[in-house]
């Protein structure tokens, strides 16, 4: 096993452990008495790191798939390492979802009682659709089937279909201002892409650094050249560039529409984003930076660069999927209409569930910060999806190039 993918499952392992600590601490009191949300804020931290995860799964997914279709024979190695990352992204974002059902039988209840007018029903069979295809396709890859491209452009559109039910399952919510929009289906497969590309940029940087440090303890074997050295990373550096472009364009067409709206529900939203605007600003200033970064040096494969950009990019996928929470639970949907008349008097209250003397019954909104066993759950999901992605980096090598070297480029 490679150093780079040792280091990788010794910190998916550490953070797994850490994360199960978390989530049995939670587990011991309800996960309500251990996190900071309510019964008016049903998602929390969890489901943003869902988010987070299945939209770096599908995207890694969508990148394999795409060098696959351009016929990119010197991408294939970063093709097998992004279907690789895709698989194990969503396995870890898989395991956040059960984490966030609470009681274990709820994993039961979801197939015993399977709804299929549910959103949440279409997102676990387009889940478990794209892990059964992407399990499939990487089989072939190790065994360098054929039929290899075939499963990769399968995979590919079971990717593209779970980020679109995704963007539907929110936006099908019309209670919710600040998901009820018919663009956020769009804009999740934008991030999927902006997201995948971001990885797997990140990841050709940090493999091309390693294999040049590498370079003179371990004589590479006669292959063919790393794929980094082929021109990934510019490849990519373009490819993330171009995907960060189209999610801003979706973004800021959704704020003009919202302000352009002129309803109750709309001035709602625009007052929460108000609120939440350093946030907000994260969410678009930071791939917005990266994205000038990667069309400027990034081209042209300067990797300090496009590490930074990288960062920033992901760090910003981080806030949109935190602000998915935010503006939807405190925006009002509700409006109170006097009788007779198109005049709205203000917002309708919404019960907290907090039936005491002392705290609120009603109320327009609610706080939610993290509680520490709370966000120290969280990296449960992370830890499976790092430890999933060695695992498979390391069995998809040894099926590939069995008795060959730890530097086979896969």
């Amino acid at each position: 096993m490679e150093k780079s993918t040792r280091i990788v499952g010794i910190v998916g392992a550490v953070l797994l452990v850490a994360g199960a600590v978390g989530w049995g601490i939670q587990l011991s009191g309800g996960l309500l008495a251990h996190s900071g949300m309510t019964n008016i804020f049903l998602w929390g931290v969890m489901i943003a790191m869902f988010a987070f995860l299945v939209g770096f799964g599908a995207g890694s997914q969508l990148v394999a798939s795409a060098i696959w279709l351009t016929g990119r024979e010197d991408l294939r190695p970063l093709a097998r390492t992004a279907a690789t990352w895709g698989l194990a992204c969503v396995a870890g974002a898989g395991v956040a979802i059960l984490a966030d059902l609470g009681a274990l039988r709820n994993i039961l209840a979801m197939i015993v009682g399977l709804n299929l007018r549910s959103p949440l029903a279409w997102d676990m069979i387009a889940m478990t659709a794209f892990i059964v295809l992407a399990v499939i396709e990487l089989v072939a890859m190790a065994r360098q089937s054929p039929r290899t491209q075939l499963w990769a452009v399968l995979a590919g559109v079971a990717a593209v279909a779970l980020q679109v039910v995704e963007g539907l399952l929110f936006s099908t919510q019309s209670a919710h201002s600040w998901w009820a929009t018919p663009i956020m289906p769009v804009d999740f497969l934008a991030v999927a892409f902006v997201s995948g590309s971001a990885l797997m940029l990140l990841i050709a940087c940090a493999s091309g650094r390693l294999r040049k440090e590498g370079a003179a303890e371990a004589p590479r074997a006669d292959h063919a050249a790393p794929a980094e050295d082929a021109g990934a990373v510019p490849w990519l550096a373009r490819f993330c560039a171009w995907a960060i472009a189209a999610h801003l364009v979706l973004a800021l067409a959704d704020l003009a529409l919202v302000a352009a709206e002129g309803t109750p529900q709309a001035g709602g939203v625009l007052a929460v984003l108000g609120a939440y605007a350093p946030l907000y600003a994260s969410e678009l200033v930071l791939p917005a930076v990266a994205m000038v970064i990667l069309f400027s040096v990034g081209r042209r494969g300067n990797r300090p660069w496009c590490v930074t950009a990288a960062v920033l990019t992901m760090a910003g996928i981080l806030a949109h999927r935190m602000m998915l929470l935010y503006p939807a639970y405190n925006a009002p949907s509700l409006y109170l209409q006097l009788s007779g008349t198109p005049y709205t008097t203000g917002p309708y209250p919404i019960s907290t569930g907090r039936y005491l003397d002392w705290d609120a019954t009603f109320g327009l909104a609610t706080a939610y910060v993290p509680a520490p066993a709370e966000l120290l759950a969280t990296l449960l999901p992370v830890g499976v999806a790092l430890l999933a992605a060695a695992v498979l980096t390391w069995i998809v090598r040894r099926a590939a190039c069995p008795g060959a070297h730890a530097n086979c480029d896969l």
